[in-house]
């Protein structure tokens, strides 16, 4: 993974581009738009990281060089060239924020597989159900998505794959087959457990997250 993948990755870029959509509250700083959720805002450079700048605190880490702006206004700023598609699993407990660290560095273009988005997509249920009686249609079309990721097919830009995956030995076997990056998440099991805490989701999710731990191997 290239080092402005990694740095945004960082707690201390997540912490610090959280604490900056608060103190927006919640609005984009360009056009206005006030979010109904934080996730639909961005932290974004006002000078662009490079390979040679990342690694300096004052322009990476600098509160006065991140703005919070919106989708649109991301998208804006963001221009793709060039073939290369790369494919990013990013992976980690549930509730550790994958979904949300995705859409801080994607970019309009690329695309998303997410098993959840995939449920909501076909049953129209909230996140958190998922009729059995359904679960060869989503995981059909799972595996038709991961097939045109790994041949390249059509002319997305990069390709974000988002899942749990506790197993290193199943994420080294999915590297492997799709010519893909590793993007962990990086939490703690009290801090996943503490933002259920503050959900709406239900409490069976500390089942979850407790067998996520469980499994994970590193």
């Amino acid at each position: 993974m290239d080092k402005i993948h990694k740095f945004y990755c960082t707690k201390a870029w997540r912490n610090l581009s959280f604490n900056s959509k608060i103190t927006a509250g919640g609005k984009c700083n360009r056009c206005g738009y006030i979010a109904d959720k934080m996730s639909e805002l961005i932290g974004h450079h006002k000078i662009e990281l490079t390979e040679d700048n990342v690694d300096d605190p004052l322009i990476s880490l600098n509160p006065e060089n991140v703005e919070v702006i919106c989708q649109l206004c991301h998208n804006k700023d963001h221009r793709r060239f060039g073939n290369k598609q790369n494919v990013y699993i990013v992976y980690g407990s549930p509730l550790s924020g994958k979904t949300t660290l995705v859409k801080e560095i994607m970019r309009q273009g690329d695309i998303v597989l997410d098993m959840d988005a995939i449920w909501q997509a076909v049953t129209l249920q909230n996140d958190y159900t998922k009729p059995n009686n359904v679960r060869f249609n989503v995981f059909k079309i799972r595996d038709e998505m991961l097939q045109q990721i790994k041949t390249r097919y059509g002319n997305w830009y990069d390709a974000y794959i988002i899942g749990g995956y506790p197993d290193k030995y199943e994420r080294e076997r999915l590297v492997k087959s799709l010519g893909a990056e590793l993007i962990y998440c990086e939490s703690t099991k009290e801090e996943c457990i503490k933002r259920l805490e503050g959900s709406d989701k239900p409490s069976r999710w500390l089942e979850y997250i407790n067998d996520w731990w469980d499994k994970y191997n590193g």
